[in-house]
């Protein structure tokens, strides 16, 4: 999650929290229909079965936060799947059996059809949101709807007005919100990417395009609360001041666009480059032990020092490499580096030292 957007790390763990309180419900949905004297086959599988399912989700989604929309589509499969077996099954029941009335023994789940339209509604474009919220109305409603509509002395009673005004209610939201969601859709959209745009202005250097000191260092606290391996490589490009005094800042400006050129286009997708300050570099490596940390280091120092900067001719770089440690903070880990960096300048530049 750490390359991610401010509103994609929230979509994320809204669809998180979403699936962990679906499962809460269901556990709980589970130990009440246990403690009923006499409860129904299909409210002993439904309820632990949803639980399981958004469980087994919510652990998929936080291995592999990339498929997160298939997660979403298996969640609201879930969901119409939940709520569409016990209408058909408890009205075929009450149809079959002239001794039992459906709004005797349907459990109260009626008003969970709208909050999963207006989920769908909320989570997904129109054109994948329409065809699902079609679906749930069809499964969930029609053999609600079709058995109050035969038998009226179940229609007219308390329990049966507001059922058929619940499933009533939901194909209503179809018809009248689904407009006013493509528009606020939209208007969400260009919000959005408003914010993105601002966001990226804030935590890039205007400069080189890379992450500056402020966006590096959200990065590198995402990366410090994930637990997951990985190293810093402290870069410094040698001599640089002797550059901007002999060539002037706009040439200083240009060696340094094109040193984190180089550097990125180096980096493979699990590489990070933040322009600490000046001419220091800071790259974060997400996933790599501490053996490969000097091998990184060292193909991005190659291709720095291999060709010419235009028209300072060849430039060199130190740097200095650590790899997380199981109690490191964001400061020891930086701090290794920073030392590592300057015993490179110490022993003659134009090398890697590693801690």
């Amino acid at each position: 999650m750490q390359n991610q957007s401010i509103d994609e790390r929230a979509f994320y763990r809204g669809v998180l929290a979403l699936l962990a309180l679906t499962a809460f419900i269901g556990i709980a949905a589970s130990v009440l229909h246990y403690l009923e004297p006499e409860p129904e086959l299909m409210d002993l599988v439904i309820p632990p079965s949803v639980a399981l399912a958004n469980l087994a989700l919510a652990i998929w989604l936080r291995r592999r936060p990339k498929n997160i929309l298939r997660v979403v589509y298996c969640a609201f499969g879930v969901a119409i799947a939940a709520l569409s077996l016990p209408a058909w099954y408890y009205s075929l029941h009450a149809a079959q059996a002239p001794d039992i009335l459906l709004i005797d023994i349907f459990p109260p789940i009626s008003s969970f059809l709208i909050i999963l339209i207006v989920l769908v509604m909320v989570m997904l474009p129109p054109r994948r949101a329409f065809p699902i919220m079609i679906a749930a109305w069809v499964l969930n409603a029609v053999p609600i709807l079709s058995y109050l509509l035969t038998h009226k002395e179940e229609l007219w009673a308390p329990r049966g007005q507001e059922m058929f005004m619940s499933y009533g209610l939901a194909i209503l939201l179809l018809l009248v919100l689904l407009p006013f969601q493509h528009r606020a859709r939209l208007q969400l959209e260009r919000l959005q990417n408003d914010n993105s745009h601002m966001h990226n202005l804030a935590e890039r250097d205007a400069l080189t395009g890379q992450y500056n000191r402020w966006g590096g260092q959200q990065l590198l606290d995402d990366f410090m609360r994930s637990e997951t391996h990985g190293s810093i490589i402290m870069l410094d490009i040698d001599y640089f001041k002797l550059i901007n005094d002999t060539h002037g800042h706009l040439i200083g400006d240009s060696v340094l666009h094109e040193f984190a050129a180089r550097v990125s286009g180096a980096l493979r997708s699990d590489g990070h480059l933040i322009r600490w300050g000046g001419e220091e570099f800071l790259v974060l490596v997400i996933g790599i032990a501490e053996r490969d940390a000097f091998r990184v280091a060292n193909r991005l120092r190659h291709a720095i020092n291999g060709g010419f900067f235009h028209p300072v001719g060849k430039l060199t770089a130190s740097g200095g490499a650590t790899s997380r440690r199981d109690d490191d903070t964001l400061e020891s880990l930086i701090a290794r580096a920073d030392k590592a960096l300057y015993e490179a300048k110490l022993k003659g530049r134009d090398q890697i030292v590693c801690d």
